[in-house]
């Protein structure tokens, strides 16, 4: 995965979002920009770059519009904020991926969920500032039991999605005619997938605390969540060996927390100077 992308110059956030990702651009903040009105815009940019699905939010969009409406709403709100900004070029400063932070399972859900917007000066300075201060705490052995809270919680999260999607393909067999379909392995198989109990759904993390003990049923939560991963990576095993190629499911285990995060160290050295400029960094959606 890259590190840092060029942003090229295309008017369709659809296409820019499948095709780069998105990005952060330090920004300066242009003499005339009305603070309120600015920070207004900002959290407008925001919210319909989350409705149109160009951000990796994963809480409710917060308007419901039609995709052709809030284009357009995009459209014109992105424009109105760049001529507030002054965009540093690229080949001076390089843009940076948004979701160093924003898909980073190091960090509280709230926080990765905050860092998908435009970053004005004083927020960059309080989030950089906190963002370092949490890194700092956990490559040194702290909040070890927050971690395991937040890895149970970002695990269950998973299971829910991996079971959805079995049971979607174990679904779609069910128009087949094939002589495949009246084998009692694969009868036997898709019964299990559909008598399957829901995923645990442990309680969210919440903030990093100032004390790291265990809240009760911290461990009944994590034994919880590893059984149902056993059960749901056997069934969708079972499964897979009696359909062919496109039915199959891979039930893969999470990835552990990488510590040290170079990809993150990375951006703490590119955001250094941004922060010490005072500037912002502009959501490139």
């Amino acid at each position: 995965m890259s590190h840092s992308a060029a942003t090229p110059a295309t008017p369709d956030p659809w296409l820019r979002c499948t095709i780069m990702g998105t990005d952060r651009v330090p920004a300066a903040v242009r003499d005339h920009a009305d603070p309120a009105d600015l920070a207004l815009l900002v959290r407008a940019h925001a919210h319909l770059s989350h409705t149109l699905g160009l951000t990796l939010r994963t809480d409710p969009p917060p308007d419901k519009l039609d995709p052709a409406t809030a284009l357009h709403r995009w459209q014109h709100l992105d424009t109105r904020l760049r001529t507030l900004l002054t965009l540093a070029p690229e080949t001076s400063h390089p843009s940076h991926r948004v979701a160093v932070i924003g898909a980073n399972r190091l960090f509280p859900p709230e926080w990765r969920q905050a860092a998908w917007t435009t970053l004005l000066p004083d927020d960059l300075t309080e989030w950089s500032s906190r963002w370092r201060r949490w890194y700092a705490a956990i490559t040194t052995g702290r909040f070890h039991h927050y971690l395991a809270r937040l890895r149970t919680w970002d695990t269950a999260h998973d299971l829910a999605a991996a079971q959805a999607d079995l049971t979607a393909a174990a679904h779609a067999t069910e128009a087949r005619t094939n002589a495949w379909t009246r084998e009692p392995a694969f009868i036997q198989a898709r019964h299990l997938v559909h008598t399957l109990p829901p995923p645990p759904s442990p309680p969210a993390p919440g903030p990093p605390p100032a004390d790291d003990a265990p809240p009760p049923g911290q461990r009944t939560d994590e034994e919880a969540v590893a059984g149902h991963l056993a059960l749901l990576r056997q069934t969708a095993r079972e499964f897979s060996r009696t359909v062919p190629a496109p039915f199959k499911r891979t039930i893969r285990p999470p990835q552990g927390h990488p510590l040290p995060d170079p990809w993150l160290e990375s951006f703490f050295d590119w955001l250094e100077p941004v922060v010490r400029s005072r500037h912002a960094l502009y959501l490139w959606a």
